[in-house]
């Protein structure tokens, strides 16, 4: 244990399934977590098994689940949830994502696991939440953007291709957890925190909910869509495309000058005629030159143009933010890192756990006789 990370000797038992819950599992693991998946002897996390598998695991299991430890519990056997309350009592979070009220059918609700240890955290990431008229419902990424409104503003019947619902909620689940282990901390008591997985999109939603709020257009009217020449994308001689990020003026001056298209030096949120000029003459400048050089001088004069990629030139022109995760079995996966600006993050972690790999490891820890060990884990 490095005693030197922020959550150096905090416990948390990971119940939940799916992207949200690994968001948040990964980011607590960087901050210095030991964190114990529970998983259902017969399956485990479906992300185990979603395409494209690795040595027979899912890719996206090994990337976010890296430096966490496997224990398999039948949760809804009387067995299985005994040895889920004995973990709960030395644990100081618990994250889980079943459907509200699934949890105290199986006599491990919040209220139960408190009264075992009051200082305890418990994180819900349930679709809907556990209150009001849609508490109960099930849903998916998608679902979530539709109803939040999100989906209505991308370009039309297009969908999202990353999971925009489900990473925003477990990175707001980060926050909300920290908080919570804040107010332990001070109180020496724990509380139960809701993330909704429905409110994920909502951040990315305030300002356009403001602009429609007050008579505006929402996104799809705004300087972000494309409208106007200094936000957009352009076409290069090679083929490859740039991205112009020019709002402000000095920026926008610059690039016309550049780009030899100085009586535009006015017009770089303009979305009428005059940016329909412009970005009409810069589409014409940028595809007389390939897109090294268009880089090249931008870069000279700091103006704010990067090359639209695919993934594989993304990841290596990001190779300072990415780390290397371990394969089972050798091997290196390049996957973006996390936290950054803490000191001390970047450090190399375990390879992603075999199904029940730590499961008499930690029993035995707790106390487990041999014989109780290979009941729970039949």
């Amino acid at each position: 244990m490095n005693t030197a990370l922020p959550l150096a000797g905090t416990i948390v038992l990971d119940v939940s399934r799916m992207l949200p819950g690994a968001v948040l599992v990964r980011n607590l693991v960087d901050l210095g977590a030991r964190v114990i998946k529970v998983e259902d002897p017969s399956s485990g996390d479906p992300m185990r098994v979603t395409p494209p598998l690795v040595g027979g695991t899912g890719a996206g299991f090994l990337a976010f689940f890296r430096g966490v430890e496997s224990v398999t519990l039948d949760l809804k056997s009387h067995a299985g949830a005994a040895a889920l309350r004995k973990l709960a009592r030395h644990s100081d979070v618990l994250l889980e994502s079943f459907r509200p009220g699934t949890l105290e059918r199986w006599d491990l609700g919040y209220e139960r696991l408190a009264a075992l240890n009051p200082g305890l955290v418990v994180v819900s990431l349930s679709s809907f939440g556990s209150q009001g008229p849609d508490a109960g419902r099930i849903g998916h990424d998608l679902n979530f953007t539709a109803v939040t409104g999100l989906l209505s503003e991308l370009p039309q019947g297009d969908l999202p291709r990353v999971q925009v619902a489900d990473v925003a909620a477990g990175l707001l689940a980060v926050s909300a957890t920290l908080a919570a282990l804040l107010l332990k901390h001070r109180s020496g008591r724990g509380s139960h925190v809701e993330q909704p997985l429905v409110s994920g999109p909502l951040p990315f939603l305030t300002w356009a909910f403001a602009e429609v709020g007050t008579g505006g257009g929402g996104v799809l009217d705004g300087i972000l869509a494309g409208k106007s020449p200094g936000y957009r994308t352009y076409l290069c001689a090679d083929g490859t495309r740039v991205a112009l990020g020019a709002i402000e003026p000095k920026f926008w001056a610059a690039l016309c000058e550049m780009t030899g298209i100085s009586e535009h030096a006015a017009d770089g949120l303009d979305t009428g005629e005059a940016g329909a000029d412009a970005a009409g003459r810069l589409t014409a400048v940028f595809g007389s030159r390939p897109r090294a050089d268009w880089l090249t001088l931008a870069d000279a004069l700091g103006i704010p143009l990067t090359p639209v990629n695919d993934l594989a030139s993304a990841r290596d022109d990001l190779a300072g933010h990415m780390e290397g995760t371990s394969l089972p079995g050798g091997g290196v996966l390049a996957t973006p890192a996390a936290f950054l600006g803490v000191p001390g993050l970047r450090r190399p972690h375990a390879p992603a756990p075999a199904l029940g790999a730590d499961t008499s490891r930690i029993l035995h820890e707790l106390g487990f006789t041999a014989e109780e060990i290979a009941a729970v884990s039949a």
